[in-house]
């Protein structure tokens, strides 16, 4: 009994460690700036825009009038993070066929991570 007690408590003290946490948040205009990268190559990837943006934003100076600044993705490592990462809220699936057709979306981003490490970026309309 004793035994079943201490791996419960263990169990719940360990749970709030291996949360994930939001790293950051931000709005971002996902404009045709970003759908291309450095060298010009045409991007329909969601998570390959978010990074180009996100690239523009820190290393480009080519920020849209509407970009937020964020804290961790000035580095070009923090930026290769989130590519794979990209999940698209339910409802808003839309999105990423609008980019991949070249239409521009305005997005609210939010960045989940554990340990400062990048597990999950998490896309939505910004707009409304």
């Amino acid at each position: 009994m004793i035994r079943i007690f201490v791996i419960c408590v263990a169990l719940t003290l360990s749970g709030p460690a291996a949360a994930q946490q939001v790293l950051t948040e931000y709005y971002a205009l996902l404009s045709p700036t970003d759908m291309r990268n450095s060298r010009g190559v045409r991007l329909t990837d969601l998570c390959a825009i978010v990074q180009q943006d996100r690239a523009n934003f820190h290393r480009f100076g080519l920020a849209d009038d509407i970009d937020d600044w964020d804290p961790i993705f000035s580095s070009r490592e923090a930026r290769a993070a989130i590519s794979g990462r990209c999940v698209v809220q339910r409802g808003f699936q839309y999105i990423p066929n609008d980019l991949a057709r070249g239409i521009a979306r305005y997005v609210y981003v939010r960045v989940f991570g554990q340990g400062g490490r990048i597990t999950q970026v998490f896309v939505t309309e910004g707009a409304g």
